[in-house]
Formats: structure tokens, C-alpha cells, sequence
């Protein structure tokens, strides 16, 4: 029982680590999504404009403005909660998942902004200092499984790639003895009509 408890506890912290991660990643990365997005549409410009407004709030305004995408998503996380009620689980998750990918990516737009005004409060500075801790803790237990995957998959690219050249070293042999065989086809056609102008 002891042993099922510890395996249990592990899985756990090793999924919570494995999710931190996950949500990190789409922090960095769905921020540059939209900000190309921005560029592509030609709306550069609201950038500056926000990184103005931000500067003359106070750092509890600027909390307010920072928690607005969370508050924005909460309709369409209704509608997701909405269709799983009548049996469209698929379409429900696919909406809770893109209200959620949105609302992380639009709010780690706006910290790079709000930043410096969120860490003048020292129970956000605290904070901050914990969800970054929590993401060295989330690497560091992955670690040895992402070696482990990086390993395999290097494994795998060797197989693949040495089952490749066999196949194209066999491919090419034959090629060779089909060449010959024609060749030599040629060689009696050549013959056959040589010996047939003969008188």
C-alpha cells in the first residue's frame, strides 16, 4: 500500500511538472503568435499604445488590466462547459482548450508591459519569484525523461536512417543488374541485326 501511495504521489508531481511545463511553453510561445499576427494585420502601433497606458497607471490598475483576459475567455469557457452538458465533449474541449490558450497568450502579452508595475507589489513580486522557482522545479524533475525520449528518438533516427541507405543500396544494386541485363540485351539485339544485314 505504502508503495502504491509513493508510486501514485510521483505520477502525480511528475504530471503537475509535466502540465507547468506545458503552460510555460505556450506562455512563450502563443505571445509571439499573436504579436505576428499583429504585424501581419498592421496593428504594431497598439503595442506602444498599451505600453503608455500601462505607464501611467498604478501597479493595482495595472492588476485590473493584467487579469482582463482571464475575464474576457469566461463566455466562451460557458459555451465550452455548454456543449460538453449536451454530449459535444470533442467541441467543448476544443473550446475550454483554445479560451485557454488564448487568454494564457493575450496575458503573457500584456505582462511584458505590466511587469515592472506588478513586481513594485511585494505580495505579486513574492509570487513571481514562486512561479519561476516552480518552473526550474518542473525542468529539472522532466529532465531525465526528456534525456531519456531524446535518446530513444536519436535511436530511432538511426534506424530509420541506416534501414534507409539498405534500402536504397539494394534498390541501387538492382538498378545496376537491370542496367547490366539491358546492356547486354542491347548487345544481342545488335548482334541478332548485325548477323541478320550480314550476306
Amino acid at each position: 500500500m505504502e508503495s502504491f501511495k509513493r508510486q501514485f504521489a510521483r505520477a502525480f508531481w511528475f504530471a503537475l511538472a509535466v502540465i507547468l511545463l506545458f503552460e510555460s511553453w505556450l506562455w512563450d510561445h502563443v505571445k509571439e503568435w499573436l504579436r505576428a499576427l499583429g504585424r501581419v494585420l498592421g496593428v504594431e502601433r497598439f503595442e506602444e499604445w498599451l505600453a503608455g497606458f500601462v505607464g501611467r497607471l498604478s501597479p493595482p490598475a495595472t492588476l485590473a488590466v493584467f487579469a482582463v483576459p482571464f475575464l474576457g475567455v469566461l463566455p466562451l469557457k460557458v459555451v465550452g462547459v455548454e456543449f460538453i452538458a449536451h454530449g459535444r465533449v470533442m467541441a467543448g474541449v476544443a473550446v475550454l482548450f483554445s479560451a485557454k490558450t488564448l487568454a494564457l497568450g493575450v496575458t503573457a502579452f500584456l505582462f511584458d508591459h505590466c511587469r515592472e508595475k506588478l513586481l513594485q507589489m511585494p505580495w505579486f513580486a513574492r509570487f513571481y519569484s514562486l512561479v519561476l522557482d516552480a518552473r526550474v522545479w518542473a525542468r529539472e524533475l522532466v529532465a531525465p525523461l526528456r534525456s531519456r525520449l531524446r535518446a530513444a528518438m536519436a535511436n530511432v533516427k538511426a534506424l530509420l536512417a541506416a534501414r534507409l541507405a539498405a534500402v536504397l543500396a539494394a534498390f541501387l544494386a538492382q538498378d545496376r543488374r537491370r542496367s547490366r541485363f539491358l546492356r547486354r540485351l542491347a548487345d544481342l539485339r545488335a548482334f541478332a541485326r548485325r548477323n541478320r544485314a550480314a550476306p
